[in-house]
Order: structure tokens, then C-alpha cells, then sequence
């Protein structure tokens, strides 16, 4: 047998093309509508939804076209909007579609209960953008009400793609979903099914091959409070399995995990003489010494790099990827940009492994279905160190990498960039999180009274890891005009802007960050909103000083893990100068503590908050509050949900307290 490795992939497919043309003549196979629809009945154990999705189809038909492959790719949905809910959450349609793509027909309708259809017109269904910056259709549905069913057909045809996933599972139930898949005979793809979607093989029909999964009855699966949620979603993969030659003797599984670190080996590694020495001057532009402390040649190298070189997603010149072009323009793809931190860190004498993962939101890793279309985000390792590197997130600074990829386990390339291989070329790793104590959010306040007791408040922010990282992001892309509203959405006690009597921003410079040093926000402010009066007495409002806590009261059975995006810390002190004359009558109210252990007895996370009294006859007393709350670990099955709970239930409990004042006798 003879293996088709990723290298030789393209001229393999490119022959498979002109080889099979004349055989496969067929049209490509579209998902059509019936044209005189009829009213469905809604199943009694579905009638106090809000919505029931009938149907949800989808295909991918491959097809031969010249040299290349096209996808012919459809989604056909019919839902029955049951209540006002319902009818809010699919009168509005929005499909993303992705920029390359062509889409020669979407349809809509609405039929009415009455058996009445309104199409929904070519002039109301607009191509925009969402949030994410991705290509949206959308169109606003025409006379929804209550048992009315609306449906919706995409037709696009995409390029060739050998990987990805489809959801099925959705905030409603699904009774009826199916997953097909048409290819010709000479492509041999395998499907996987998670969270209970069907698993199938093949089929060989007609001299093609079919793959068609089908499942009914599934749930409604609600997103909750922190946890991921597609991740949980069922859904159906796929991958190229292999290719069958003319001779039908080839069963080589292709495109394995070893074979994408031989691409990544391929594309980032190998430079030609005149790169290199383009390289070699770069790094003295960078004051890199080769072979230099190797943690201080990888700040230099980054910081270099993400502060001088433009990303772009995608680049129109046939040389972008080539790093004398690439440094001369000042300006990179993503693989231009990998490339050059790669090639940087061979002449630097670093030692590094490159590597993809996928985005834990999104997908569990499975080391035994190689599906390389979840692997999004490329990564450095550096073996002596430990530690890793987001070549492509520009705001972010070694050692951090984005949190989606935080436990996740990558694929990485152990081929080295000079010299023999020994060993394999590919291994698996986890990409380990920083520790709680790397990133904290920490607050130090100090409260005085006026004499008609306002509260006026001198506060401290500080900032560090993830925290901080998102904070310098915010800052560094927007204006100078807008920094005052930055600081109010940070201190939320202050009803009004002009209310923050003068503030500061320190150490907002993204390189801070390689020293974890903090970004710290102060802020003067004078209030009302914390003090009300209560008779003789007053109630000081200690809690809000906090900001807007997370609650999970809701008394719902859990049905989801919990995840955080990061271990954190929060150290909290607050210094109330009591108005001479006065004491704090519920200072016992204060005190908190709740905490979450491991078999081991350790705790993993917690809340506790106390206090000290610090009497003072002659200036009045203090009341010193101290608050810590930890989140060590970041992954909660679900059977460990209540005692997680608790802990979260606890900081919101204290963001309630209110202080009682009064006269003393």
C-alpha cells in the first residue's frame, strides 16, 4: 500500500479530479421543499415549549468541477413557534455563511396556521456582519404568530473542505434531524457522533459514497451559567479517511496527527538561504543574541514581532508568506506570522515545538478521530521553560495564551528545526494553566463620611494575568475620550460619570506584562447611592463597593459542567472610617465562609470575608474588611455543581450587606 501523506495531498486530489470526471456525471443533490406545505401537529409532550424544531437537515455533497472539488452544502429548517417566547426567538433569521462561499439560493417562509404561506422576499434578506466580524444573511420573518411554522433553505457551494462539524442539538427540541454526506467512491470520509448523535459508515451506491445519520426526540439542551455549551451540544464530525487509487489498493488513513506536524514542519519550518539571512538582521535589529538567556531572547523576539508586525487575515500577495517580504512590508498572515516566529527562535538558538489546538468552548479534544478542522489556534512550546506562546493574539504576552485553549490538549511538532529526528513527530500536550494567584483582581477602598453622610470613596483596582490582559486590549483600541467610561463600567458604585471626582491609569502598556506587573486604576469619588437613612440610622451599602456579582439561586436541576475560562483570585480591603460618634451596629454580618474541597482536603476554591475593629475615641474608629475568594480549579462535573454553588452564592450573599450606623448610647 502506498501512503498519501498531507505533502503530496494536492497533486493526489488534483488526479483523483481529471481521472473520475468522466465517470460522475450526476447533478449535484440539493435538499429541496415541498411546494404546498401542510400544517403539522405539535406531539402533547412538546406542547408547553416555546418552539419545537420539525426539521433540521443538512448535507454536503461533493462534486468534481474541472480540476477542482465543490461542495454543494444545504441546511433545510422547518420550526413550529408554540408561545411568545417562541416567536421572539425565530422571527429574526440570521446564517452565517463563511467569505468564500457562493450561494445561488436561500428561502424563507412563514405558513401560518391557517395553511396560508407568506414568502419572505429576495429585497428583505441582507448580507451584514456579526460581533465576531463573520458574514452573516439575515432577514426578519413576516407574519409569525402563535402555531405558525417558519422555514428556511440555504444552498451554497463551498470549496473543498475535509473536515468539520454540525450541531443538532438546540435551545428547543429537534424532532427529526438527518446528516447526509455524498462523495465520489475515490474519497473515503468517517463520521463520529457526540453527546448521543449517531455514529455510521459509509456506503457504496451508484459508485458513490454515502454517509446518512438520523436521529428523532432530541431534548432542548439550555445554556447555562458558567459552563460551555456547545461542547455539550450533540453533534456530527468528519474527516478524510483515505483515498483509493485506480487500482483500488490503497487504504492509507491520511491526514493523522502525525501528518499535520509534518505540515506545520513544511510550512513554518523550511526557509531558504536569503530568509534567513533576512532573519539573522532582524534579530540584531531586536538586540537577540543567539543562543542569549532563552527566556529574554522570547520577550524580545514577541514583542518585536506583535508590535511592529502588521496581522492581517488573509493577504492578496502571492509572497506573503515569505519572510524577506514579510519583514520588509511590516505586514503578515497568520502562517506568515508563525513562520517568522519560528524561523526567529531556530537562529535565536530557542528551543521550541510548534503546535495546534482547538478551542475548548467549542470541542473536547479526541486523540482517535483526527478532525484538524478544530484545531484553530497555533502555539509555541518551549520545553525548557515549560511555558507557552500565542504567536498570532496580539495582545497578549508570553506566557499567556488565549483562555480557550487553557486545558486543552494540543497537537504538536517534535521534528526538530536542525538536525536529525529521533522519535516521533508528532506528541500530544496539555496546554497547563497559569496558577489563581497569577491572575488576580484585587480592590483596596477607603470610605469616609461627609457630614450629611455621603460617602466619599478613594479606591484602588489592580490587575493582573488574564485580567489585566483584557483590561490593556480595551484601552490600547480605543480613544482618550473614552477612558472616563471605562473607568465608570470598573466602578460601579458611581451612579454618574461626574461622580469620579479624578482617576488615574497606571502601567496600562502591554509590555507590562512580561513581568506580570500590575494595571492599576485608581479612582476618587463622591456618592449618595451607598448611604440611605433608616429613622436615626443609616445603612451603608459595603457590598456594592464590589461591583455586580454572578448568582445562581436558580434551583434547577444542573445539567451542565461547570468551566471557567481561567484560575483567579480576588483580594478585597475595605476601610470604613466610622464618623466619630457612630458604631457599626451588624458588623457580624460581614463574616463569611464558604469553600470547596478536594479528595485530598485541599480547597480548590473559596469565599471568606471577617473583619477587625479599630477603635478610636478622638478621630472615631475603622472597620477593616477583608475579602478573599479563589478559583483554583476550573472544570466542576456536574455531580459537584451545589458545592460550587455555594461558594459563588456566597460573594453574591456579601454583595447584598449593608452596614447599620447609628448614634453611640
Amino acid at each position: 500500500m502506498k501512503k498519501i501523506t498531507v505533502l503530496l495531498f494536492i497533486c493526489s486530489a488534483a488526479a483523483i479530479s481529471v481521472s473520475a470526471q468522466k465517470k460522475l456525471s450526476f447533478k449535484p443533490k440539493y435538499v429541496e421543499w415541498e411546494e404546498k406545505p401542510v400544517v403539522h401537529n405539535v406531539p402533547r409532550e412538546y406542547a408547553n415549549e416555546p418552539a419545537i424544531i420539525l426539521q433540521q437537515e443538512v448535507s454536503r455533497d461533493y462534486r468534481y468541477e474541472g480540476h477542482h472539488i465543490n461542495v454543494y452544502y444545504t441546511v433545510h429548517r422547518v420550526v413550529k413557534v408554540l408561545d411568545d417566547k417562541g416567536i421572539e426567538m425565530y422571527n429574526k433569521v440570521a446564517i452565517p455563511v463563511n467569505p468564500d462561499t457562493r450561494v445561488p439560493s436561500i428561502k424563507a417562509r412563514t405558513i401560518l396556521p391557517n395553511g396560508k404561506v407568506r414568502d419572505i422576499a429576495k429585497d428583505m434578506i441582507k448580507v451584514t456582519r456579526n460581533e465576531n466580524g463573520q458574514n452573516e444573511i439575515v432577514f426578519a420573518m413576516e407574519g409569525v404568530e402563535k402555531n405558525a411554522e417558519i422555514e428556511v433553505l440555504l444552498k451554497e457551494i463551498r470549496p473543498l473542505s475535509f473536515f468539520g462539524s454540525e450541531e443538532f442539538q438546540f435551545e428547543v427540541p429537534v424532532l427529526s434531524a438527518r446528516f447526509d454526506m455524498s462523495y465520489p467512491r475515490e474519497l473515503v470520509f468517517e463520521e463520529k457522533g457526540y453527546n448521543g448523535f449517531p455514529t455510521v459508515r459509509d456506503t457504496l451506491l451508484n459508485n458513490r459514497r454515502h454517509i446518512t445519520a438520523v436521529a428523532s426526540d432530541i431534548p432542548a439542551l439550555h445554556s447555562e451559567p458558567h459552563s460551555f455549551y456547545n461542547v455539550y451540544r450533540m453533534r456530527a464530525e468528519y474527516r478524510i479517511h483515505n483515498f483509493i487509487d485506480e487500482n483500488e489498493n490503497d487504504n492509507s488513513k491520511v491526514y493523522t496527527w502525525d501528518d499535520l506536524a509534518r505540515k506545520m514542519y513544511e510550512e513554518h519550518y523550511k526557509i531558504t538561504d536569503k530568509e534567513r539571512a533576512v532573519v539573522n538582521k532582524y534579530l540584531t535589529t531586536l538586540g537577540v543574541h543567539a543562543n542569549g538567556d532563552e527566556a529574554e531572547n522570547i520577550r524580545k523576539i514577541e514583542d518585536g514581532i506583535k508590535s511592529n508586525i502588521v496581522l492581517y487575515a488573509d493577504m492578496d500577495e502571492d509572497n506573503a508568506d515569505v519572510l524577506d517580504s514579510v519583514v520588509a512590508n511590516r505586514a503578515a498572515t497568520p502562517s506568515g506570522c508563525v513562520k517568522l516566529f519560528a524561523a526567529c527562535f531556530t537562529q535565536a538558538g530557542v528551543n521550541y515545538e510548534l503546535g495546534m489546538a482547538g478551542d475548548r468552548r467549542e470541542h473536547k479534544f479526541d486523540n482517535k478521530f483526527e478532525n484538524w478542522g478544530n484545531m484553530e489556534y497555533y502555539v509555541f512550546y518551549f520545553p525548557g521553560l515549560k511555558n507557552f506562546l500565542s504567536p498570532t493574539s496580539v495582545y497578549y504576552r508570553y506566557p499567556m495564551v488565549p483562555d480557550a485553549i487553557l486545558t486543552a490538549k494540543g497537537i504538536f511538532c517534535t521534528i526538530p528545526p536542525k538536525g536529525d529526528l529521533i522519535g516521533g513527530v508528532s506528541e500530544v500536550k496539555t496546554i497547563t494553566p497559569p496558577a489563581a494567584t497569577d491572575n488576580q483582581d484585587n480592590i483596596a477602598a477607603g470610605v469616609s463620611f461627609t457630614d450629611d453622610m455621603n460617602a466619599m470613596v478613594d479606591v484602588s483596582y489592580s490587575y493582573t494575568g488574564y485580567n489585566a490582559t483584557d483590561l490593556r486590549k480595551e484601552i490600547a483600541t480605543q480613544t482618550k475620550e473614552k477612558e472616563k467610561d471605562l473607568v465608570k463600567k470598573i466602578v460601579t458604585f458611581a451612579e454618574k460619570p461626574e461622580h469620579i471626582v479624578k482617576y488615574t491609569i497606571s502601567n496600562e502598556a502591554i509590555e507590562n506584562a512580561y513581568k506580570n506587573t500590575p494595571l492599576e486604576i485608581t479612582a476618587t469619588m463622591s456618592t449618595s447611592g451607598l448611604v440611605e437613612k433608616a429613622g436615626k440610622q443609616y445603612l451603608f451599602k459595603i457590598g456594592e463597593i464590589l461591583g455586580p456579582q454572578d448568582e445562581l439561586y436558580n434551583d434547577k436541576e444542573r445539567i451542565l459542567p461547570v468551566d471557567l475560562a481561567y484560575p483567579h483570585s480576588l483580594n478585597r480591603t475595605i476601610t470604613i472610617n466610622i464618623p466619630k460618634g457612630y458604631k457599626v451596629m451588624n458588623p457580624e454580618a460581614i463574616k463569611m465562609k464558604s469553600d470547596f474541597v478536594d479528595k485530598k482536603m485541599r480547597p480548590v476554591i473559596g469565599f471568606s470575608s471577617d473583619y477587625t475593629l479599630k477603635t478610636d475615641k478622638k478621630n472615631g474608629d475603622k472597620l477593616v474588611v477583608t475579602i478573599t475568594e479563589f478559583y483554583s480549579q476550573i472544570h466542576f462535573p456536574t455531580a459537584d455543581y451545589e458545592r460550587y454553588r455555594e461558594v459563588v452564592n456566597s460573594a453574591a450573599d456579601f454583595n447584598k450587606v449593608s452596614l447599620v450606623l447609628a448614634k453611640k448610647g
